[in-house]
């Protein structure tokens, strides 16, 4: 598992021990088991050093293994820092092209590749062009493979949702929601991505496929506020800040120390992203998907 410390990958991980033995690739092993303890990861899975970004630690990592899942990101996501090799295209496109390269001398079987709904490597967005090169070096790898594209992605450990919730719990009278709130998403919960990626590893039912997945219901931003407004039990009125102020702020942002804000991550976060379940219908038939009110409830 690449990448099986983070949000995604952590989720992952929980749903395929159990089923087969488990090892997490990361930086730093030891940081990555005791934030596993703390999380109730069981103790059989296994901690292996190894960068994407670093392709010489990779052999070591791919030792005896099987199927490898991708689903790396760089810290501070989706803020980019290049002057730290942090990045959508020196992580997520030549990252992946690494971890292919790779996995095939190590005589890896099979990848899981985790991308996003939109991924396209002709895009001029750095994000969707990195998600699609890495798909192409997936494809063009020679192993099996199968490639999931979830629209956004929330749960208990996100960084997305959960922000919204802490500015509804904290922030008086009325919430500050950075542009329109027009645009249009599908969001999925964690638990839903990690059986989808499962059933991919457990079976052969989507080798060769791109399946996108994300919630049956077509939603604006507002209305995903609105549900978790209702959900929290506070309710108040959504104020619009234009996109232009908020890029100016983010310009900002980008000249002081940390990743805090830049332009591009407020272009990444105001963007529809809607998945096409047809894919997931056909090779998966009755997929159970929870909607958004059904699944926070869960957990807020």
């Amino acid at each position: 598992m690449s990448g099986g410390s983070g949000f995604i990958g952590s989720a992952v991980v929980r749903q395929l021990v159990g089923e087969r033995t488990v090892a997490v690739m990361t930086r730093d092993p030891e940081r990555a088991r005791a934030g596993a303890r703390r999380r109730g990861t069981p103790p059989d899975v296994e901690f292996r050093k190894g960068d994407v970004t670093r392709p010489e630690t990779l052999p070591q990592a791919f030792e005896g293994v099987g199927t490898i899942v991708q689903c790396v990101q760089f810290p501070g996501f989706p803020v980019e820092a290049p002057s730290r090799g942090r990045t959508f295209l020196r992580v997520d496109a030549e990252g992946t092209m690494a971890v292919v390269a790779a996995a095939a001398d190590a005589g890896v079987e099979k990848v899981v590749y985790i991308s996003g709904v939109g991924a396209d490597r002709h895009s001029d967005r750095d994000w969707f062009r990195a998600k699609g090169l890495a798909e192409s070096a997936v494809s063009d790898s020679g192993l099996t493979f199968s490639v999931v594209r979830p629209s956004w992605i929330y749960g208990p450990r996100d960084v997305s949702l959960n922000r919204f919730v802490d500015v509804i719990r904290l922030v008086p009278f009325a919430f500050p929601q950075l542009g329109s709130g027009a645009q249009r998403l599908n969001p999925v919960f964690i638990d839903d991505v990690a059986r989808l990626v499962g059933a991919c590893v457990a079976t052969g039912t989507a080798d060769g496929a791109t399946i996108e997945i994300g919630g049956r219901e077509v939603l604006t931003l507002d209305e995903i506020i609105e549900t978790t407004m209702r959900t929290v039990g506070k309710i108040k009125p959504i104020v619009h800040i234009p996109l232009e102020l908020a890029r100016l702020g983010g310009a900002v942002a980008e000249l002081l120390p940390g990743q805090l804000m830049s332009r591009d991550a407020i272009d990444f976060i105001s963007q529809s992203a809607i998945a096409d379940l047809t894919e997931l219908d056909r090779l998966f038939p009755g997929f159970d998907v929870r909607s958004l009110e059904e699944a926070i409830a869960t957990y807020l």
